[in-house]
């Protein structure tokens, strides 16, 4: 039998102690790959610690991902192509959520004139158990040259009561990039009867380009706080989402607009804002798929608006 070394596998250190993680053979990758990090040992009692660095960049005809850099339990699989000139990237958390302590750091790099959309496998989890001096900590930061289009559409966001979660999404667009991004937050599980009753949710949205702000974001909200029930803030609605992009049409207002007059109701209810260089839609509901198919559904004519095109949705969203 051959052994890992001459498979092609290779094991980085993990960010808990006494802890292994087994990359992907690298004759699947079709990247170039380079070697994991390894930082300090990390006490267990800290949480885990991980980090994925992707990058991209146009060859040709094709967006193709260049790096593919991780440590601990954050990774990729392989990319697909829908189209030659658009790259579509999963991002993997094989734990399935964050406990106390955890945090996540994400960076991608695209080059220019590349097409990358980077979404979720599924639902993430925050579990219950954190605190201020362990809060559970996602952070993802973009950076989109010329040309280029980066899309980062991760699937819904479920803080388990008693969850204390940090968010943060910095986006970094060069003259001519574009950006289209979504977050969707669930607090408490409604199908099991659980509201947010304990716990805090912190999450920051920044957009700058040429160094220059074009938005910045941040919601702050307590377990049981009255903004989860008054009519000013969530109405009892436990989720509630934001979609960003910087993709700019003559008929994007109206499309949009008659899109949510198509799926609007007592208990999904969303608004479209249209500043200089941004269009921004807020919703909340009363169901995580309902938003969601909402926000796929805006997506979807965005993308026809701006190419012309039938979009081609992952197909991980309808599983």
């Amino acid at each position: 039998m051959r052994s890992e070394c001459e498979r092609g596998i290779r094991y980085s250190n993990c960010c808990r102690l006494g802890r292994n993680t087994l990359s992907e053979p690298l004759s699947l990758m079709n990247v170039a790959v380079a070697p994991s990090v390894a930082g300090p040992p990390i006490a267990a009692d800290q949480g885990w610690r991980a980090r994925l660095e992707l990058g991209f960049a146009r060859r040709e005809e094709r967006t193709a991902m260049v790096r593919n850099r991780n440590l601990g339990p954050l990774r990729v699989q392989r990319p697909f192509y829908p189209a030659p000139d658009e790259c579509q990237v999963y991002v993997l958390h094989p734990p399935g959520g964050l406990v106390a302590g955890d945090r996540l750091d994400l960076h991608i790099d695209c080059g220019v004139d590349a097409r990358v959309l980077l979404t979720t496998p599924g639902a993430g989890r925050v579990y219950r158990g954190g605190e201020a001096q362990r809060p559970q900590t996602f952070a993802v930061h973009l950076r989109v040259a010329a040309g280029a289009h980066c899309e980062w559409l991760p699937q819904e966001n479920i803080l388990f009561d008693g969850a204390w979660a940090e968010n943060r999404v910095r986006v970094d667009l060069a003259p001519g990039a574009h950006y289209t991004g979504w977050d969707i937050t669930c607090l408490g599980r409604p199908a099991a009867g659980e509201t947010f009753t304990r716990g805090r949710l912190d999450q920051r949205l920044w957009l700058w380009r040429n160094d220059q702000p074009l938005l910045g974001e941040r919601t702050r909200i307590g377990g049981g706080n009255p903004q989860l029930s008054a009519p000013w803030g969530l109405a009892g609605r436990p989720v509630f989402g934001s979609l960003v992009t910087t993709l700019r049409h003559p008929r994007a207002v109206g499309r949009l607009r008659e899109v949510l007059a198509g799926t609007g109701s007592g208990d999904l209810l969303a608004a479209v804002t249209e500043l200089p260089e941004l269009l921004i839609v807020r919703a909340r509901a009363g169901c995580a798929t309902r938003l969601r198919g909402l926000f796929i559904a805006l997506w979807q004519e965005l993308r026809r608006l701006q190419y012309d095109t039938e979009p081609a949705t992952p197909r991980i969203w309808a599983t």
